[in-house]
């Protein structure tokens, strides 16, 4: 009986040595952080769709599902996006160049917006985008709904869907 009592009492010290300082060790390592940063010279540029000239750095989330993502996109200078719409609203800050975001009937068509501006496009919304800057214009883009292209039918009005 004394005996079974020694065995446990080695065998719990045992554990003891052991444990005591794996557990230390895993104290000592830093949390893991759901935070995140990216520096803009390790930004992974990818084209967004084959038959357009945009490039997208993703960032969070994923962009082909509903649930929310956020982007930079760059567009080239002399960029026209052509009347199109997403099923999703989207807001956009301007970083670098300057962008014309045009509405459906036509507003904003004048107005140069500069580095630091916001826009929110309304989803299902008919609108264009132009990069009208020497250089490329890069958007800080974030939206809730995934990405697409609502391209218009001859009426103007929302018809083909395509996910970029």
């Amino acid at each position: 009986m004394i005996a079974g009592k020694w065995r446990l009492a080695m065998g719990s010290l045992a554990l003891l040595a052991i444990g005591v300082p794996i557990a230390a060790r895993s104290q000592d390592r830093e949390p893991v952080s759901r935070s995140l940063s990216v520096a803009a010279d390790a930004m992974r540029w990818q084209r967004q769709t084959p038959n357009l000239p945009i490039m997208i750095g993703e960032l969070w989330g994923n962009r082909q599902a509903d649930g929310g993502f956020g982007e930079l996109v760059r567009l080239p200078p002399g960029f026209d996006s052509r009347l199109h719409a997403h099923s999703g609203d989207f807001h956009g800050v301007l970083v670098k160049g300057v962008w014309i975001h045009e509405g459906p009937g036509g507003e904003g068509r004048d107005k140069r917006l500069l580095p630091g501006s916001y826009v929110r496009q309304a989803g299902g919304e008919m609108h264009i985008d132009r990069c009208v800057s020497e250089e490329p214009c890069v958007l800080f883009l974030f939206q809730y709904a995934r990405a697409d292209i609502i391209w218009p039918d001859g009426d103007g009005r929302a018809a083909e869907r395509s996910a970029p």
